[in-house]
């Protein structure tokens, strides 16, 4: 299995010579961010993983959806759209300034800017108006609108060091990144991120350097961690664990804090039968997601019956996913006025593991069972995403997750609600929307639990497309690697070690 493919490992190896093996923890994944080490840009692995080794959030998650003191040590909200809160004290940039308020007036009045709303940390903070610094440790933050969930909302709010942002600018700084993170940039170049670790970091890492490399083919990840080339591979598959095995190697199954779905699209298809909830219920019917998980992704992941997960705000334990019911689909599109089927396309992503093309394929196979004809239309991931937030997306379905621990906060609900400026809706539901914007009204956030649960029970029986499963990764991790305890999309890569050779 792993003899004919030798040469990508040599080729990995001669592109990225060894120096100071043991010293270095080298990972390997798909890609890198393509905004480099812009602190604004990018909310998921594989492309942050730069940035969190480089940058401090105000707060992080834990393990079962709490959150958790990082830059910030404790908040409190001083009104509905006021909150205050406390830094971290003796935290210091890389480059040697002080963590203080300042650092948050200049990152606050940057997502301000068109360009600051434009990228994924400005437009996901929408709220977010304004900073004033009390004290040195102490920061108000005002908000245009109320949010009872803002110390969650903040884990995604990396720091960057404000004197040096200002002097670069956006584009200067995203090639000179400077956080208080336990590692700082010596070099990026294309494909290739070389870091050297931050001893004074308040995370100080238990290795001297890292190297992240950009290896998009999944062979190739594998052939570099079986030959030694790398130590950590992102976003492997399941029918690697015996190669890895071989080596002494481990294969992490690494759940994410996303729900995997094949979204229809109602918005940019005149007249799509998807408008009707009881095709988009039979669809639902007709997949027997429980033996796709167990066959193909090994059991490694629960069928999803909303789109959120356990520990997440507002998840809701009494609801059930769709059974594989054929019959009751085929009663239902017969209902709908489809008694003798329909044709529809579905644009997919794949590439990222081997198994995506299989499980969608199965999808398929199960809708023909009940008479609906899904072409499959592969397409890159990036140029998807671009048709879909212009409005140019023709497919009647396509790949889709949520993400985060907030199921609202999510763009598919903040565009239908006109919170997203510049990205078009893809289906908006009548049913659900008035529930929907209720709940993001509410600043009380038991009522607003309570209220996020009715709309997950909305969305059960309206669904917004055929609801999959919680989100997975497969990661490799070499022998002699230990400490690699993520939580979710958080590696915290100051916990990992490497044992000299």
């Amino acid at each position: 299995m792993i003899r004919p493919l030798l040469c990508l490992a040599a080729a990995v190896l001669a592109a990225y010579p060894a120096a100071a093996a043991d010293e270095t923890l080298r990972i390997g994944m798909g890609f890198l961010s393509f905004r480099r080490g812009d602190p604004y840009q990018g909310i998921t692995l594989p492309s942050v993983m730069a940035h969190q080794a480089v940058y401090d959030t105000l707060t992080t998650i834990g393990e079962k959806g709490e959150v958790l003191p990082a830059l910030a040590v404790s908040w409190k909200a001083q009104d509905p759209k006021t909150w205050v809160l406390t830094l971290r004290q003796g935290v210091a940039f890389s480059n040697g300034e002080p963590l203080t308020a300042d650092a948050l007036v200049v990152s606050a009045a940057y997502m301000n800017t068109p360009k600051g709303r434009s990228e994924t940390i400005g437009s996901t903070l929408y709220q977010v108006d304004r900073a004033e610094k009390v004290d040195d440790l102490t920061v108000r933050v005002h908000l245009n609108e109320a949010d009872a969930l803002f110390p969650l909302h903040v884990s995604a709010w990396r720091i960057p060091a404000p004197n040096a942002f200002t002097n670069l600018g956006a584009d200067g700084f995203k090639d000179n990144p400077i956080g208080t993170g336990p590692f700082t940039v010596t070099s990026w170049t294309e494909g290739r991120v070389v870091m050297a670790a931050n001893p004074n970091s308040w995370r100080a890492p238990k290795v001297a350097g890292l190297e992240i490399r950009e290896i998009p083919e999944e062979t190739a990840r594998l052939q570099a961690l079986v030959s030694g080339a790398i130590d950590f591979a992102l976003g492997l598959s399941l029918e690697h664990e015996s190669s890895l095995r071989e080596v002494g190697a481990t294969l992490v199954n690494r759940l994410t804090p996303t729900v995997s779905f094949l979204a229809v699209n109602t918005a940019m298809v005149p007249n799509s039968p998807l408008k009707d909830p009881r095709v988009r219920q039979a669809l639902n019917y007709a997949v027997d997601r429980q033996t796709i998980i167990d066959q193909v992704l090994g059991g490694s992941t629960d069928a999803a019956a909303q789109l959120t997960f356990p520990g997440a705000f507002g998840y809701d334990s009494t609801l059930k996913p769709y059974p594989y019911d054929p019959v009751k689909a085929r009663e239902l599109l017969a209902a709908a006025g489809y008694k003798d089927g329909l044709k529809l396309q579905a644009g997919v992503a794949v590439g990222a593991r081997a198994s995506d093309t299989l499980y969608y394929q199965q999808i398929a196979a199960d809708l023909q069972n009940v008479g609906i004809d899904l072409e499959l239309v592969p397409r890159p991931q990036m140029t998807q995403m671009q048709d879909l937030f212009f409005g140019k997306l023709t497919v009647d379905m396509f790949t889709m997750f949520t993400r985060g621990f907030d199921a609202l906060a999510d763009y598919r609900h903040r565009t239908c609600a006109g919170l997203t400026q510049g990205r078009a809706a893809f289906h908006c539901d009548p049913i659900v929307m008035p529930a929907l914007q209720a709940a993001l009204a509410e600043n009380n956030a038991a009522k607003r639990e309570a209220q996020y649960r009715q709309v997950a029970q909305l969305e059960r029986e309206n669904p917004p497309g055929i609801m999959l499963w919680q989100g997975m990764e497969f990661d490799g991790v070499a022998r002699g690697v230990t400490g690699y305890a993520p939580v979710f999309e958080d590696v915290r890569l100051h916990l990992i070690e490497k044992k000299k050779k």
